[in-house]
């Protein structure tokens, strides 16, 4: 009986080093990722939609680096782009919209007191009322260009 106890005990230990590889320290995490998500329920379209916008906005700091950035949809997604960011404060923000048949999605990442800002797009269609989750995601992958 002890025996299958401490097996059982020991499992969920055994399932996580398996799942997430090698334990990195972090001293040692040379990179660094930033998530915003959003979420609200969406409705097929055409329908009136209230709000008509759904936004998630934060302020953060970032280093100066190549940032990989993304934009994922319930039904779409803008594929990553590298862009180059300066060291300082921006605005992050993910908004969905309705648009006449599909939904429109951005993400904007904009450098608090005015300067250089980028934006991503993209589209996407659902088949059913429910609550969905969009989300934006920063990875600083390297030093600037």
């Amino acid at each position: 009986m002890l025996r299958r106890l401490t097996w059982l005990l020991a499992l969920p230990t055994l399932v996580l080093a398996l799942v997430t590889g090698v334990a990195v320290s972090p001293a040692n995490a040379a990179y660094e990722h930033e998530f915003l998500t959003g979420y609200g329920q969406l409705v097929p379209l055409p329908a009136p939609v209230t709000p008509p916008q759904q936004c998630t906005t934060r302020q953060l700091h970032l280093n100066p680096g190549t940032y990989a950035w993304t934009l994922s949809t319930p039904g779409g997604y803008a594929p990553s782009e590298d862009i180059q960011v300066q060291d300082g404060d921006y605005t992050w923000s993910i908004c969905v919209f309705p648009r006449a048949t599909m939904w429109g999605a951005f993400t904007r990442l904009s450098k608090v007191g005015g300067g250089a800002y980028w934006e991503r797009q993209t589209s996407f269609d659902i088949s059913r009322t429910y609550t969905y989750y969009w989300e934006s995601m920063l990875y600083n992958w390297g030093p600037l260009k």
